[in-house]
């Protein structure tokens, strides 16, 4: 059965469950099938996705390349309901972001609906190399991002507002499917609301452990889902990441504190999967997270003004900011060393700035 499918120049790429099979698979033709067609497949061959690493081979998301020799239309659109409802709102967005060029357009749909198979090889490699791969994928900072609109839209009092955004949450991660790192957030603010409505204290530790808990029970073999491995080891550094000395605002201090912890929390995790560290992922983070909260903010926008006018200026506003993202990342990218020495410096500067406060209270 078709389960979703994206649409690319010359062909359409189809994720498709096989009958018997919990894994899904991939197939790429000329012809157009839609979501919940049932399709009937002559000499298939299957092939490993990622045959780097042998626990994505119990993976439960895309694991199979399918190729087969003949492709057939056995039964036409099956869906549910609310199954069209979901993939005609995800094919509005996708509209409506047709008025960017293609690949500024694959970019928003990545970052608004998690939908990262229109991604170039070149925005994908571009994103990896400088460490900054974590903002194609729809975490914590997109979910934030969303509360924080929500409240400032909606200043009502804060136990109505925790009420009303949570089946808003939920909607928004039904939109998205199955994305393990959308899924923890909106389930540690479950258990967090369920804490607060219950006077209990709030303790992110144990919301992240049951939300945990409860998706492996539900779905055991996202225990070798990446993104699984990634998101719940990113919330653990975060969580206890030390303190440094402030030396810039609070905003700037943040990027600087999350970015060195995170590249150290996840190092094991990135040397296994992707071949080693990013050092300059300190540097391209300090440049990019502002600009692309910025551009996450006009780009939710965009969808609400679509359809008047002033669209035109939300338009050009995204994309001189994507154009000023991808070629501030492409710049660091190709002056890899004096990018480094600033990472460097970057990271250095805390220790440096509380030697000279201890030389100043020494009277040094």
């Amino acid at each position: 059965m078709v389960k979703d499918y994206f649409e690319k120049k010359h062909f359409y790429s189809y994720v498709v469950q096989i009958e018997g099979f919990n894994e899904k698979g991939r197939i790429s033709v000329a012809k157009k099938f839609n979501i919940g067609d049932e399709l009937l497949l002559e000499n298939v061959k299957l092939y490993p996705l990622n045959q780097s690493n042998l626990y994505a081979l119990w993976d439960e998301s895309l694991i199979y390349l399918i190729k087969a020799q003949k492709i057939y239309l056995f039964k036409k659109n099956n869906k549910s309901s609310l199954e069209k409802i979901r993939v005609n709102l995800r094919e509005k967005i996708n509209d409506i972001y047709s008025r960017f060029g293609d690949y500024k357009k694959n970019f928003l749909l990545a970052i608004i609906i998690g939908e990262k198979r229109g991604l170039s090889e070149e925005i994908k490699n571009l994103f990896v190399e400088t460490g900054t791969a974590h903002l194609l994928a729809i975490s914590g900072l997109h979910i934030s991002f969303l509360i924080n609109i929500f409240s400032f839209l909606f200043p009502f009092r804060r136990i109505v507002t925790k009420i009303m955004l949570l089946p808003i949450l939920i909607f928004y991660g039904w939109i998205i499917g199955d994305n393990p790192p959308v899924w923890r957030v909106i389930g540690e603010y479950v258990f967090l609301l369920i804490a607060f409505l219950l006077r209990r204290e709030e303790d992110p530790l144990n919301a992240i452990f049951w939300v945990a808990f409860i998706n492996l029970i539900i779905s055991p073999l996202k225990l070798f889902n990446i993104s699984f491995q990634l998101s719940y080891m990113a919330m653990l550094g975060l969580l206890y990441k030390p303190k440094f000395p402030k030396f810039m605002s609070n905003y700037l201090q943040e990027i600087w504190e999350s970015s060195f912890w995170l590249m150290l929390f996840l190092a094991p995790l990135n040397i296994y999967y992707f071949g080693g560290l990013k050092p300059i992922s300190i540097l391209a983070n300090f440049f990019s997270i502002p600009i692309f909260s910025i551009i996450l903010f006009f780009s939710v926008f965009y969808l609400i003004v679509a359809s008047f006018p002033i669209s035109y200026i939300f338009e050009k506003v995204l994309t001189i900011l994507m154009d000023i993202l991808f070629q501030g990342l492409h710049l660091i990218v190709s002056h890899y060393k004096i990018s480094l020495l600033i990472s460097l410096f970057l990271i250095l500067l805390p220790m440096i700035m509380r030697k000279r406060g201890e030389d100043e209270l020494l009277g040094v």
